[in-house]
């Protein structure tokens, strides 16, 4: 499953979606998202059996581009992005 997020990573919807992440599942972040590079304690970066990305666009909008890339988050351009979405047949937008 493909769970994509555009809040904040200490938001409701956040939460939700850490609570509902199974293994193999993979996680977009994306618009206000990207703000999870900022805090490498989020607990969505400690569950090893999911992939978690950051749009790279986003991240360089919103300032954190070379915060991901010191801290060697994975960073996908907007092509990944829809690769991840033809590969998973189910996706859930967390807004």
């Amino acid at each position: 499953m493909l769970h994509i997020l555009n809040k904040p990573p200490y938001s409701d919807s956040a939460l939700q979606m850490l609570n509902a992440l199974s293994s193999g599942d993979a996680v977009v972040l994306i618009e206000d998202g990207v703000q999870a590079a900022f805090y490498p304690e989020w607990q969505g970066w400690l569950v090893s059996t999911v992939s978690i990305y950051l749009l790279a666009e986003d991240a360089i909008s919103r300032g954190v581009h070379t915060i991901a890339t010191i801290h060697e988050m994975p960073l996908i351009e907007v092509d990944g992005f829809v690769a991840l979405t033809e590969q998973n047949e189910q996706i859930i937008s967390w807004h």
